[in-house]
């Protein structure tokens, strides 16, 4: 009887191992997973590597945020205007320096504080985006607020109409330098389409 018991216990494991037991196992649609549940590490769509959900984000949205992060790596100030809104960072600029210090000034201030040591060249190891919103999102007012701003800015009534998406980005990023890394967590910046471009806004 005990032998009969754990035969039929054995085929019960066995076949909960292979089908799967209760509603916990029931299969999930990928559509349904919440954001970090196909997160890929992408190396082919700049120099810099992005870490991100692939269902979530589009590859000419990769591109332009892995070339705005090669940027600040290699202080390219042309590649860094490419990948910024001129709108957002000369206002930036202005609102910093006040005339003392151009497009350089800001690369360096903002190249700086991923730096693993002050003044010390470095490589991005990895950009992992945590998180992101859009204007879709209830609890996000920053991408509401950052569209208001640049339609002051341009003055004009209708600026909105250019900006095609827009999405505000959290990310961690490991930074490394003579075999020392650093890491900081819960980074921000916007990325926005303005005209059909994406650009970034930090």
């Amino acid at each position: 009887m005990m032998k009969t018991w754990c035969v039929l216990l054995t085929g019960v494991m066995l076949s909960c191992m292979l089908t799967g037991c209760g509603e916990d196992a029931e299969s999930v649609a990928e559509e349904d997973l919440p954001y970090g549940a196909t997160m890929i590490s992408d190396n082919d769509n700049g120099e810099v590597q992005i870490t991100y959900d692939r269902r979530f984000f589009e590859a000419e949205e990769i591109r332009t945020l892995s070339s705005y992060f090669y940027a600040l790596e290699s202080m390219d100030e042309t590649l860094l205007e490419e990948t910024t809104l001129d709108l957002y960072t000369d206002f930036v600029v202005d609102a910093l320096y006040q005339g003392m210090a151009g497009m350089d000034g800001l690369l360096t201030q903002m190249s700086g504080v991923f730096a693993v040591e002050e003044d010390v060249p470095y490589t991005i190891v990895d950009v992992e985006i945590t998180a992101y919103s859009t204007v879709e999102d209830d609890a996000n007012t920053d991408l509401e607020n950052l569209y208001n701003m640049l339609g002051e800015l341009s003055g004009e009534a209708n600026y909105r109409n250019r900006i095609g998406s827009g999405k505000f980005v959290t990310y961690d990023i490991i930074t490394e330098s003579d075999g020392e890394t650093k890491t900081l967590t819960d980074q921000n910046l916007f990325l926005i389409q303005v005209d059909g471009e994406y650009a970034v806004c930090s």
